[in-house]
């Protein structure tokens, strides 16, 4: 365990290198969200945060909860995790196409 440790901080740089372009990045989202979306908006983008937290821990969490004691409970041990991760696979592109199939697909 100690190695796995002692392996991890030697990637020190490239994490810090990624760290710093992350929190770059995400100023310069918060700079291009504040130039140009209207006061008006932002009160239609907390709403909209707001409910994605709601529904994650009220509706997302304990469906993956549940769903992992499923699966632990009847799936033989060595495809499990393949089985995981297909899972979460699937629920990942389900959520990604749920809000383009109900607005009509992509605008431009």
């Amino acid at each position: 365990m100690r190695e796995a440790y002692a392996a991890g901080r030697g990637a020190g740089s490239g994490r810090l290198l990624l760290g710093v372009a992350g929190v770059g990045l995400g100023l310069v989202g918060v700079w291009q969200f504040a130039a140009h979306v209207p006061l008006s908006g932002w009160v239609r983008v907390l709403v909209w945060l707001v409910a994605g937290v709601v529904v994650h821990d009220g509706l997302l969490a304990p469906l993956g909860v549940v769903s992992g004691w499923l699966v632990a409970r009847r799936t033989p041990t060595p495809v499990r995790s393949a089985v995981r991760i297909a899972g979460l696979a699937t629920l990942t592109v389900v959520l990604l196409l749920v809000p383009l199939l109900a607005t009509g697909g992509l605008r431009h």
